[in-house]
């Protein structure tokens, strides 16, 4: 009995203490659920990696009220920001992590306020795979560090880690986008696309803004030279269009357009399916030789040789009563193999997500739009040389204005004969074009227009054009020869690579090709400068020739390091790992250079 009542007073008096102490020992474990201040869940943007390829992935933390964390970068140094690590894995690349923006709170132990996260928040990171990894399942081991506060008191820092799910696939195998309502909320830095990454906008903007994105890249590919030639072309073949009502020529307009879609579009989509590169068709003399004579001929046309008309078998196809409809749709054809070549690294990054993804139905609409874009131009140029004819006292000045595009043709006939010619007779020739031209131009060939503008322009350019092609002849190695040199090269060899892998150098590659005309851009203006010689003395340096892109060294070699076009600079650390986010796939000048190899050194 006395020992019951003993147990028994025990009892009550740890239940009456537990009870006094309930609402302390509450307030100090007030957590909204039992998993702790944050929950967290993890994403990949697409539904399977290629060997080689890259993908996004994205970190949900979920703060949990009345809890924030502290931001990554924070107000007091004696603050632990919330940082995420990945584990070093090889053939696995974690090239950037994102972080978003904290908001600023003051909490009632602050004196100023703090950057905190709250609510929702999304990180993001980019993860490389190399081109020999495993193919399969495989989980990417991160860490989350942060510390939770509420308005009155702090959490000790924690650490817990994350998982990334991820499947390793062939790379030719099919990809599909995943999750694009959680990376709207993360912005990747726009220079992880310098590489030509457009799967990453894609990724992260969603179908919808890249389709727009590529309208544009279309409508931007009118600067380049190789567009140049369809201008006369298109002037020329709808200035013959006799009369006609205007719906007419905006139907022949439209089909034009659709014509230099389907080629423009067709020829892309075979070069990203089939892995080949844009160009590599022209290192064939007797495929030059064709296209320059293509021009040449073009040309003559422009200097009223004959005239550019519809074939009558071909207008006869689409009846009388739509009389040259299939005709402007095959010239719109034709004119779109001109303007394939050009393919800067915009048009390099959407052939790399077309390779990549594995689907012809998105990779023919991607380039269909870009091509829309490429065109909706000359649908105005199309109407508008249509209706040359009524303009009022158009005779000479227009004779004038098809001369001046005969001999832009000419020009575009000598470029695409470059890599067969020496630099003496290329530039010789070049600069005899431009004297010639000029001086018919600008004072011989008659122009008789009342325009001030107009003659204004026609006599600078009979000035102008003389000036440039004696500049031509009389610049340092032009016709003799005798320029800088610049950076000595090696060729390509795997031994060199390992050497200085041995010996703790840098290694650059330089992957070129004879009929690559920004890979000349590149020798003639930015590696023949002194400072790019003495920044890159300690490096390899190495020269890749891929001009025989059909065979099976170029092949195995452009798997390897991933060359989707020329040029392409690949620059290996002392480490002997691929710094991918300095890779040149441009033309790029001396100082651009010297900040990639400044980034590679440090």
């Amino acid at each position: 009995m006395v020992f019951s009542r003993t147990f028994s007073g025990l009892l009550l008096v740890i239940f009456t203490v537990l009870a006094l102490a309930a609402p302390q020992i509450a307030s100090a474990i007030d957590y909204t659920n039992l998993g702790g201040p944050v929950n967290t869940n993890t994403y990949i943007s697409l539904s399977n990696v290629p060997q080689g390829g890259m993908a996004h992935i994205a970190v949900e933390i979920d703060v949990q009220h009345p809890w924030h964390i502290n931001a990554h970068v924070v107000d007091e140094d004696f603050l632990v920001p919330t940082d995420i690590t990945f584990e070093t894995r090889e053939g696995i690349t974690i090239r950037e992590v994102v972080y978003p923006t904290g908001v600023k709170k003051k909490l009632e132990f602050s004196e100023i306020p703090m950057a905190l996260y709250e609510g929702k928040v999304y990180f993001g990171a980019i993860v490389e795979v190399a081109a020999d990894f495993p193919l399969g399942n495989t989980t990417l081991n991160a860490t989350l560090t942060y510390q939770a506060c509420d308005n009155e008191k702090c959490l000790l820092p924690e650490t817990i880690p994350l998982f990334v799910q991820m499947v390793v696939s062939d790379p030719h195998a099919a990809v599909d986008l995943t999750h694009a309502e959680i990376f709207d909320n993360i912005t990747f830095a726009a220079s992880t696309d310098e590489d030509g990454g457009f799967g990453s906008t894609v990724a992260s903007r969603g179908l919808f803004f890249s389709f727009i994105l590529v309208f544009l890249g279309g409508l931007a590919l009118n600067l380049t030279p190789c567009v140049y030639p369809m201008i006369p072309i298109t002037v020329s073949y709808f200035g013959g269009q006799s009369g006609g009502r205007g719906s007419k020529t905006v139907m022949l307009a439209v089909l034009y357009l659709l014509g230099m879609a389907t080629m423009y579009s067709a020829l892309g989509l075979v070069a990203a399916l089939t892995g080949s590169l844009f160009g590599a068709a022209l290192q064939n003399p007797l495929v030059l030789g064709f296209v320059a004579l293509v021009m040449v001929t073009l040309a003559l046309s422009m200097f009223g040789l004959y005239e550019i008309r519809v074939p009558s078998r071909l207008a006869n196809v689409a009846g009388t009563g739509k009389q040259g409809a299939a005709g402007s749709y095959l010239m719109g054809m034709t004119v779109g193999i001109v303007a394939a070549p050009c393919i800067g690294p915009f048009v390099l990054g959407l052939l790399t997500f077309v390779g990549e993804s594995g689907n012809p139905l998105l990779g023919f609409t991607m380039f269909f739009t870009l091509a829309l874009g490429l065109g909706l131009p000359f649908v105005v140029l199309a109407i508008a040389s249509s209706n040359i004819s009524k303009l009022p006292k158009s005779g000479q000045w227009m004779e004038w204005i098809r001369k001046l595009f005969g001999f832009i043709l000419l020009g575009m006939g000598l470029f695409f004969l470059e890599p067969l010619l020496s630099n003496t007779l290329y530039y010789g020739l070049l600069a005899a074009l431009f004297v010639i031209g000029g001086i018919s131009l600008g004072f011989v060939l008659k122009a008789a227009s009342a325009t001030i503008l107009f003659n204004t322009v026609r006599r600078f350019i009979g000035v102008a054009a003389p000036l440039y092609g004696i500049y031509l002849l009389v610049a340092p190695g032009n016709l003799s020869g005798s320029a800088h040199v610049g950076v000595e090269w090696e060729p390509y060899n795997v031994t060199a690579i390992a050497q200085a892998k041995a010996e703790g150098r840098p290694v650059m590659i330089d992957f070129s090709a004879n009929w690559c005309l920004p890979c000349k851009e590149l020798d003639r203006k930015t590696f023949s400068q002194d400072v790019v010689v003495d920044a890159t003395a300690g490096f390899t340096r190495l020269k890749a020739d891929l001009t025989r892109a059909s065979s099976d060294e170029v092949k195995k070699l452009r798997e390897k390091y991933n060359i989707r076009g020329v040029p392409t600079i690949v620059f290996i650390d002392k480490n002997g790992n691929e710094r991918k986010d300095l890779r040149v796939v441009k033309f790029v000048h001396a100082d651009e250079f010297l900040d990639r190899v400044t980034a590679l050194q440090n």
